[in-house]
C-alpha cells in the first residue's frame, strides 16, 4: 500500500505552526492588549533595576487596560507584580490590599494565581498577623493541590510561618518537603537555607551546617550575593553553637567582607545591577 505524500508531510509538521487540516487562524491579541504587555515588560525591567516607582506605575497602567477589557487573569498577574514592587520598596501597607483583592474567593481565578496570591498575602502578614499568615499559607497549599510549580516555595513559606510561631520541628519538616518538591537549583538553595534556619532553632546545629554549606555552594553558582550573605551568617551561627569558634570567626569575616562588597557594587554604575 503506497503512503500518500501529504501524510508524511503532516507527520513532519506536527510540532510546527502550520497544520495539514484547515482551521481558524491563531487568535491574535488586540493592539491594546499588546500595548499593555509591552508596558509590563518595561515595568519588569524597571523592577530589576530597583526603580520601584516606575515599576509600580507601569503595572498600574497595564492593570487598568486589562480591567477595561474585563480580562481577570492578566489583571490579577499585573496586580500581583505591582504589589511585589510596592512591598520590595517598603510599602507593604499598599501592597496587601492588592494581593487580598486577587485572593478574594468571590473572584474566579486559576489555581496557580490563587496559590500565588495567598502565598504573597502570607508573606506580607508574617511579621504583623501570624494567625492570618498561617491561614493564607493553608489556602495557598490547598489551591496548589501538591501539583503546582510553586509547591517548593509554598513549603518554604510554611516553614517560615511555623518558625515564626516557634514550631521549629514542624518548620524542619516543611523545609524538607520543600526540598523534595524542588525543581530548580534556586528552589533547592531556598529549601536548604530554610531548613538550616529551622535546624538552628531546633538545636540541630550539625545538620544546619551541612544544609547551609550546600545552600552556599548553590547560591555561589547562581551568583546571588544577598543569599550568599545569609548562608554565611547561618554558618557563623551554627559553627558558634557547636563550639567551633575558629570556623565561626572565619564565616563572620567572610560575611562582613561579602556585605561590604555587595554594598559597593550596588553603588557602582559600572557593576552588574549597579545604580548611580
Amino acid at each position: 500500500m503506497r503512503t500518500l505524500p501529504w501524510l508524511g508531510l503532516c507527520a513532519l509538521m506536527l510540532l510546527g505552526t502550520i497544520g495539514c487540516t484547515s482551521g481558524p487562524p491563531p487568535k491574535q491579541d488586540s493592539a491594546l492588549v499588546q500595548s499593555a504587555q509591552n508596558i509590563e515588560r518595561r515595568a519588569a525591567q524597571a523592577f530589576a533595576r530597583g526603580e520601584w516607582d516606575a515599576a509600580v506605575a507601569g503595572y498600574e497602567s497595564a492593570a487598568l487596560v486589562y480591567q477595561s477589557l474585563a480580562l481577570p487573569e492578566p489583571l490579577a498577574r499585573a496586580r500581583l507584580s505591582q504589589a511585589r514592587a510596592l512591598a520590595d520598596s517598603g510599602r507593604s501597607d499598599l501592597a496587601l490590599p492588592l494581593v487580598l483583592a486577587v485572593a478574594n474567593p468571590a473572584v474566579a481565578q486559576p489555581a496557580d494565581i490563587r496559590a500565588l496570591a495567598h502565598g504573597r498575602a502570607a508573606a506580607l502578614l508574617l511579621g504583623t498577623d501570624l494567625p492570618r499568615a498561617q491561614g493564607h499559607v493553608q489556602e495557598a497549599l490547598l489551591a496548589c493541590a501538591n501539583a503546582c510549580t510553586q509547591l517548593s516555595a509554598l513549603n518554604v513559606l510554611r516553614s517560615r510561618v511555623q518558625l515564626a510561631g516557634l514550631q521549629s520541628a514542624q518548620a524542619v519538616n516543611s523545609a524538607s518537603a520543600a526540598l523534595l518538591a524542588a525543581r530548580t537549583d534556586n528552589d533547592r538553595a531556598n529549601a536548604l537555607r530554610m531548613r538550616a534556619q529551622a535546624q538552628v532553632a531546633a538545636g540541630q546545629h550539625g545538620a544546619a551546617l551541612t544544609d547551609a554549606q550546600q545552600a552556599l555552594a548553590l547560591d555561589q553558582d547562581l551568583g546571588l550575593p544577598d543569599r550568599v550573605l545569609q548562608d554565611l551568617q547561618l554558618l557563623q551561627r551554627a559553627s558558634a553553637a557547636t563550639g567551633d569558634t575558629s570556623a565561626a570567626a572565619r564565616y563572620e569575616g567572610l560575611a562582613k567582607r561579602a556585605s561590604a562588597a555587595a554594598t559597593a557594587l550596588r553603588g557602582d554604575p559600572t557593576a552588574p545591577n549597579g545604580k548611580p
